[in-house]
């Protein structure tokens, strides 16, 4: 894939483009489809001066505010977007419960190659997700506010340390931010990962028995948050139930990745062609949530709007907001052969699982991707995923069980020929998706 940048056609679907108090990311930002660090296309990086200016300074949280801004998060249901969509008023009170204090902590490891939500944010719309950290601190009581990102995220922590320098300068009451480096693994921003390497320990997931708002890092309550979910949180604490939800989606199309931010009344066939699908043909499949999701066929995908209740309800999830369709042109068993085998290589390698259950899933693949398996490894790659299913010592392995039945419905006629040992003709030179190759 090469590296040229390419801007999305206003004509085919215009994101939100206005300033409004609304507004996450004000546009797209546009990234070459590999690495993380390149220079971007999108609307201009607010300084802080730019951001006081649209959105004026942010509330306190402290106090009775505090509890305000929990009640004001359930009302309009403000869920985490790190993947896994869960309510963040429940989590602030169960920390809360649990005595508060502790740690709060915004998620940047974006780990999933794929993604390129949490860089657009922090390289443009940085003090938006440091006023959603700040708040959630002064909520929580805490007296530890860390920012967790990948070493090689360089212009993101560029972005951020300049962004932390101008708060030091225009707030010097606010409180000290650590930012803290994480290996650059696919791994390292699962939330117990990020417990376990801020109370000492390896940057590796654990099984924990308490969450972490409950019992995390040295055994006090922590608050870990994706960055989108807090630039979320900086919104709502200044606009309040007129807060009105939107998505921000990564499509990866051809040599790019877009961030775009849309409302509900979009479709998923509307957020590709904004993203700059320069295809002939419309995709035949299309990948939701990431690596660690699930395929639908595009024909039931397009016509979904972009609401994660409604893809839940279509049987699929949004996931971290990662779209990915599936040229015409390629084979969708091969792309999820080499992305099993992606995830077996970033494992932790603690349990049974992970150690042998995903090369075991993946050596399979191969085989029928190859056109050299028949039924009976068929029958063993069905039996190998629900061996792994629900048995991790994390929940690393439960992406790979999502996304290989997936495949095996979506793309059951391929699949079909390929055990006939008629595999596609694009098996042997798969699209090369990022991280994957």
């Amino acid at each position: 894939m090469t590296g040229r940048l390419h801007l999305v056609p206003q004509e085919a679907f215009a994101p939100r483009q206005d300033a409004s108090p609304v507004g996450l990311l004000g546009g797209w930002v546009v990234y070459p489809a590999a690495g993380s660090g390149q220079r971007t296309v999108g609307p201009a990086p607010e300084d802080l001066d730019d951001h006081l200016a649209r959105l004026g300074p942010r509330p306190t949280a402290r106090g009775h505010h505090g509890d305000a801004l929990v009640e004001t998060l359930a009302a309009v249901e403000l869920t985490g977007r790190g993947g896994s969509h869960f309510p963040a008023a429940a989590k602030w009170r169960s920390m809360l419960a649990a005595g508060g204090g502790g740690t709060v902590v915004a998620n940047a490891a974006e780990g999933e190659p794929a993604s390129a939500k949490d860089a657009a944010l922090l390289q443009h719309r940085p003090h938006l997700v440091l006023d959603g950290l700040l708040s959630a601190a002064e909520a929580m009581g805490a007296d530890d506010v860390v920012v967790w990102l990948h070493d090689g995220a360089h212009a993101s922590r560029s972005a951020l340390h300049r962004a932390l320098a101008e708060r030091r300068a225009a707030f010097p009451t606010e409180p000290q931010i650590r930012v803290i480096g994480a290996p650059d693994r696919y791994i390292s921003g699962e939330s117990s990962a990020i417990v376990r390497a801020l109370s000492g320990g390896p940057a590796l997931p654990t099984l924990r028995r308490r969450p972490a708002a409950q019992e995390g890092v040295g055994g006090r309550p922590t608050l870990v948050h994706n960055v989108e979910t807090l630039a979320r949180v900086g919104l709502v604490a200044r606009t309040g139930l007129e807060y009105r939800p939107t998505t921000l989606l990564t499509v990866l199309a051809g040599d790019h990745r877009t961030v775009l931010e849309v409302g509900p009344e979009v479709t998923l066939g509307q957020a590709v062609a904004a993203a700059g699908w320069r295809q002939p043909d419309q995709p035949t499949a299309v990948l939701l949530g990431g690596y660690g999701g699930a395929w639908m066929d595009w024909a039931a995908a397009a016509a979904l709007p972009v609401d994660e209740p409604t893809v839940r309800a279509a049987g699929s999830s949004l996931g971290a907001g990662i779209v990915i369709p599936l040229p015409a042109a390629a084979c969708g068993l091969a792309e999820t052969a080499a992305i099993t085998r992606y995830l077996a290589d970033s494992s932790a390698r603690q349990c049974g699982p992970c150690l042998f259950g995903l090369p075991a899933i993946a050596d399979v693949l191969d085989l029928i991707v190859d056109g050299s398996a028949g039924r009976s490894e068929l029958k063993l790659l069905e039996r190998y995923v629900a061996e792994v299913s629900g048995r991790g010592a994390c929940h690393h392995p439960d992406g790979a069980v999502r996304l290989v039945p997936s495949a095996l419905d979506v793309f059951r006629i391929e699949l079909a020929e390929h055990l006939r040992g008629r595999p596609c003709a694009s098996a042997a030179t798969p699209v090369g998706l990022p991280g994957v190759g």
